[in-house]
């Protein structure tokens, strides 16, 4: 199970563009106020502190995340 990178509970998404892992308690909010109708209100926290915005929609669920397994022969 992957864990979230700042306080070690189940991590909910994956970032494709940074590889971190975070739970939705730790994810950036993309709109403070009202809910306006935005299919998704969070960010990448990661990302979003060098200027660049992955909304949740772009992530990767954990549930069903299977990393890739490489295997070397010698």
């Amino acid at each position: 199970m992957e864990v979230c990178y700042k306080c070690g509970r189940n991590a909910d998404f994956i970032c494709p563009d940074c590889g971190s892992k975070v739970c939705k308690a730790h994810m950036e909010l993309r709109y403070v106020g009202p809910n306006r109708g935005f299919k998704s209100r969070y960010m990448c926290p990661v990302c979003w502190k060098i200027k660049h915005r992955v909304l949740n929609e772009q992530m990767i669920r954990s549930k069903g995340y299977k990393p890739k397994l490489y295997v070397f022969k010698p």
